[in-house]
């Protein structure tokens, strides 16, 4: 039976938390809330569909159970325009007669702390809505009866967290004792929201690990898990009544001890090439990652439920080595679906990809975030991403979240923001909540990767209208004006500060118009829409950047790897003589790349497109530093954010593009440009020295595509399988030579001859 998600059911909360100064958020003592209800049941119904929807996290148990493996529960995003629900059965829960619900709610982003992160932005004052967290739910059984629904009825009691906080963590307290406040009667808000299921997959927990390691340093008992994980820290440990222990949690080892930097909050209290970073009145400087825990006598047993950490090393206080009976670390993340699998041969290559796919996970908690530090979804990192995250994961459900974000946050002139949902930050941006040039693309981009990638029309459509409203606003400026509003390619090794220093900043400012009009007009022809007025712009534009950047010895701007990258991209001459020219440029720098962000995806694509994948992969088996193989010399098993910064983050995946390399290089799978839901591929792989066999499995929205290969008595076999009514085009593998090839149904066996190589 069809009924409306929430029909019925009240926003309820606890009494509302009032911040007398706002600093006093930082203080122990607004215990989180847990909502009550209760019904009675004569018989246990075949089906119970729980719904919820939450501002803030949430937590459901049912006779004392936990409702499902949901972690995190809630989905951030303008509260003031729509909330996102989810579902769950939980009939095999209930029980006849009296049955029991407790919701425990924490602050999420509906209720952040005062923290002024890169000194200016509170979010507190920079979100659209705060306040005291919130739940609305229902039971509901298969033949749509209402069997509980949260409503004045429901009671709330407090709860042992004393804090909570997304960045700042969480303080336990287990003394027990005096109970605390409760129950008492609900508050109810008469809100009137938009709710819809939400189409992102909840965070669940992903694995657990043992300590490498429990040891005491300098005065604290150092517990190392011997790689980096994002996630939950569980402890049992043994203490006397009235004991606090202190939980200080750090990604590395530097300059001889545990080094909690790389994943301070916003930078906040921490010192900086521009000085100390405030973080405003009473905020902890700096502003680690750190929980608290109020003791019972005995062993006391805890875990992280509302914060997330990004750590390999706990650094404990008030209890020795001797007094942990058990710690265990456990992976949390958005429960994405793989569906790419590689089999690659090489140790290197192995390591390369592992990291890749761990570091992703670790920065996905319902949004594609950037790093513990900030927890932003920046539309950069989107774009750079994209492609990877797409031979990695299932992620049509976050592009569509992710879409609708921007959406939300569109300004009314068209543009966008820096961040999805928009937090306040807009890093030279045209205006107040406008991002950076390709920050911005990030709308248009995703929404076309959902078509030709994910299968999903229904997405570019829906967005078509902020589309064409961003095309609109693009066209409102003269590129002379609109170019500064850029970041330049972000990360470059050759970058000399995060606004002004990064490689051909001024040219990739005018590339990037280009590219925007470029993807507003794809968007528009793919769904035959009117485009002449940004076509006409486009081809306006792009003499304008030739005139304005071209040199007379063919380069463009300052003549950087950079530029090389966005001229070929972005077809300002012949495309194979520029991929030539930026593999020249490569080779010039002793074959490392110092490319961005975006240089460095545009590189892996074309590279491998115009069969110079062997330069890429000596750029990936090179160990000495600057490398990518030497971002992983700790053995953290994580990326870091930068090569060379030493505030970067040691677990960011900004730089993970080359995971697509493993598929379009090695197994030479590309997307044709024009597909739609991969219904056209190419497939010419590059046989690689570095390992005697390779397969990958790429699950497509028309089905798996996979290609084989193996050397063998001086020969190569090469197996394509591809999806039914795809439309594919299977070449030769770069510098070989057919021997025999036969096609029976969708799979294509050839064997080739070609130099032996191997690690």
């Amino acid at each position: 039976m069809e009924h409306t998600l929430l029909d019925g059911a009240r926003w309820i909360a606890g009494a509302p938390f009032c911040y007398e100064p706002e600093s006093a958020f930082f203080g122990e003592t607004y215990r989180n809330h847990v909502v009550m209800g209760s019904f009675e049941l004569e018989s246990v119904p075949a089906r119970a569909e729980l719904e919820l929807a939450v501002l803030g996290y949430a937590r459901v148990r049912i006779n004392g159970k936990r409702a499902d493996g949901s972690e995190l529960l809630g989905w951030w995003t303008n509260f003031t325009k729509k909330v996102y629900a989810h579902k769950v059965d939980v009939a095999g829960l209930l029980h006849e007669g009296e049955n029991e619900i407790q919701i425990e709610l924490g602050n999420g982003f509906f209720n952040p702390s005062p923290l002024r992160l890169f000194g200016k932005y509170n979010l507190r004052e920079r979100l659209t809505e705060v306040g005291t967290p919130r739940v609305a739910a229902r039971l509901v059984d298969g033949e749509g009866k209402v069997l509980v629904a949260t409503d004045a009825s429901w009671s709330v009691r407090e709860g042992d967290l004393l804090f909570n906080n997304v960045y700042l963590g969480e303080v336990f307290d287990l003394r027990g004792g005096a109970p605390a406040a409760g129950p008492c009667p609900v508050t109810v808000y008469d809100d009137t929201r938009s709710v819809e299921l939400t189409p992102v997959a909840p965070c669940v927990r992903a694995g657990s690990i043992a300590p490498v390691r429990i040891f005491e340093h300098e005065g604290a008992t150092v517990v190392d898990f011997g790689e980096v994980v994002a996630g939950f820290l569980r402890m049992r440990v043994a203490a006397h009544a009235g004991a606090r222990i202190e939980l200080l949690y750090s990604e590395t080892w530097r300059d001889g001890g545990p080094y909690t930097g790389t994943a301070v909050a916003g930078y906040a209290g921490m010192e900086t090439p521009r000085g100390v970073c405030p973080g405003g009145p009473d905020a902890p400087e700096p502003a680690e990652q750190h929980d608290s825990v109020l003791c019972h006598e005995g062993v006391n047993e805890f875990e992280n439920r509302f914060c997330w950490h990004s750590f390999r090393y706990v650094s404990v206080t008030g209890a020795s080595a001797a007094d942990i009976v058990e710690a265990v670390a456990t992976y949390v993340h958005t429960d994405l679906a793989q569906v790419g699998k590689l089999e690659l041969g090489c140790e290197r290559f192995e390591r390369l990809h592992e990291a890749a796919i761990r570091t992703k996970l670790n920065n996905n908690h319902g949004l594609f975030e950037d790093c513990a530090r900030e927890r932003f979804g920046y539309g950069g990192d989107m774009v750079a991403l994209a492609a990877s995250q797409t031979f990695s994961f299932n992620v049509a459900g976050l592009i569509d979240k992710t879409l609708a974000d921007f959406a939300r946050d569109q300004t009314e002139r068209g543009g966008l923001p820096e961040t999805a949902p928009f937090m306040g930050i807009g890093s030279n941006g045209p205006a107040y909540g406008e991002g950076p040039l390709i920050w911005q693309i990030a709308y248009p981009y995703l929404a076309l990767v959902a078509d030709r990638v994910c299968g999903r029309r229904d997405l570019l459509e829906r967005e078509w209208a902020g589309i064409e409203r961003f095309g609109d606003y693009l066209l409102g400026f003269d590129a002379a004006e609109l170019a500064p509003h850029c970041l330049g390619d972000h990360g470059s090794l050759i970058a000399q500060g995060f606004s002004s220093g990064s490689p051909d900043k001024e040219f990739v400012g005018w590339c990037a118009i280009l590219w925007a009009l470029g993807l507003v007009c794809e968007a528009g022809e793919r769904l035959g829409c009117d485009v002449e007025r940004f076509a006409a712009a486009a081809a306006e534009l792009r003499p304008r950047i030739i005139d304005r950047f071209k040199h007379e010895n063919g380069s463009f701007g300052d003549g950087t790897q950079t530029s090389w990258a966005f001229a070929a991209e972005l077809g300002l001459g012949d495309q194979s003589e520029l991929v030539g020219a930026l593999v020249r440029a490569i080779k010039a720098e002793g074959g490392v790349l110092t490319t961005g962000i975006f240089g460095t995806s545009f590189a892996f694509r074309l590279l491998a497109e115009y069969g110079y994948s062997e330069l890429l992969e000596r750029w990936l088996l090179r160990e000495e530093n600057p490398s990518l193989l030497g971002m992983l010399a700790d053995g953290n098993g994580a990326l870091i954010e930068m090569f060379d910064d030493p505030l970067a983050s040691c677990d960011h995946a900004m730089f993970s593009s080359y995971d697509q390399w493993f598929y379009e290089g090695l197994g030479g799978l590309l997307v044709a440009r024009d597909a739609q839901g991969c219904d056209k591929l190419t497939v010419k792989p590059y046989l690689s020295h570095a390992t005697d066999s390779f397969a990958c499995t790429w699950k497509t929205c028309k089905g798996a595509a996979r290609v084989e290969w193996k050397r063998a008595d001086g020969a190569v076999t090469v197996a394509v399988e591809v999806p039914e009514g795809v439309e594919t085009a299977i070449e030769s593998p770069w510098g070989s030579e057919v021997l025999s090839s036969k096609t029976e149904g969708t799979l294509t066996v050839m064997v080739v001859s070609e130099e032996k190589g191997g690690c």
